[in-house]
């Protein structure tokens, strides 16, 4: 299980979940599922990518920002 935030490269085309201790790091593809926190709580969403927009969003969250959002990975 890995928990940190999650970090979109320059390009938006990469997105990187960097662990809170700062020693790990794992790359988060389109279409794989994660936990997000959300008021105190995880919630299981998917990760995807816009082509039209350049961005990376989450599946019926698409206004919820992706960069910077505390994450985990089972």
């Amino acid at each position: 299980m890995l928990i940190g935030f999650l970090k979109t490269g320059n390009d938006g085309t990469v997105c990187v979940l960097s662990a809170l201790s700062g020693k790990e790091g794992s790359i988060i593809k389109p279409g794989q599922y994660l936990y997000i926190n959300v008021s105190r709580g995880w919630i299981p969403v998917e990760l995807q990518y816009s082509d039209r927009e350049n961005r990376f969003y989450f599946e019926h969250l698409p206004n919820l920002p992706v960069n910077g959002r505390m994450a985990m990975v089972k």
